[in-house]
């Protein structure tokens, strides 16, 4: 029987991990790159119609040009840019931001994950405690609401920064450590009970 419910546990916790990752992507689709760049952007650049041998060759890059280069780097974005007749760039068309739109699209939706993990997490952390004892659900739940967290926390990693990391780590600790300690309480208090009725050794 106990073989049974490890089996029915792993099967709930892993089925669970599946449901949260496809279902947050079912009702709130992650961003694309083609939303935000164009693949044929590259139509863009001016290059000459007939290319000499000596294309790219021999280039002067004036200061003006390097400086607004620099500025559209420092804003995240791509530089465009107008080449004469040799193949050498002689100004900036355009700033490109395409890159920043979806790399900063990408970071907000990371960051609306995490909310949605970290509060499933909870709740199905709660549910798992609050029906405990009807086993495998009780633990399975459990393991599903802290893999929910670890999974968000996971998901955005890259976009905290160390001091938020430590606290939230530190948070999911004393959570699970509490959970821990109040569970194996609970099993003291009912074996004492059992005890004293005479019921149990």
């Amino acid at each position: 029987m106990k073989v049974k419910n490890l089996v029915l546990g792993i099967g709930i916790f892993i089925v669970f991990m599946f449901l949260l990752h496809d279902g947050i992507r079912a009702f709130y689709s992650e961003p694309k790159y083609e939303q935000f760049c164009d693949n044929t952007r590259l139509d863009y650049y001016s290059y000459p119609e007939k290319i000499s041998p000596t294309y790219g060759m021999n280039c002067t890059y004036p200061k003006q040009l390097r400086e607004t280069e620099q500025k559209c780097y420092n804003e995240e974005g791509q530089p465009i840019y107008e080449y004469d007749d040799n193949g050498c760039q002689i100004s900036v068309e355009e700033c490109d931001f395409c890159q920043k739109y979806f790399n900063d699209a990408e970071i907000a939706y990371q960051k609306i994950v995490f909310v949605i993990a970290i509060i499933v997490g909870i709740i199905i952390l709660i549910v798992g405690y609050s029906v405990l004892s009807i086993e495998p659900v009780g633990s399975s739940l459990m393991a599903s609401g802290i893999g929910a967290i670890v999974y968000g926390t996971i998901y955005n990693w890259q976009n905290l920064d160390n001091l938020s990391r430590f606290f939230l780590l530190l948070i999911s600790f004393i959570i699970i450590i509490w959970i821990a300690i109040k569970l194996n309480t609970l099993k003291q208090k009912k074996k004492s009970f059992w005890q004293k009725i005479g019921l149990r050794k």
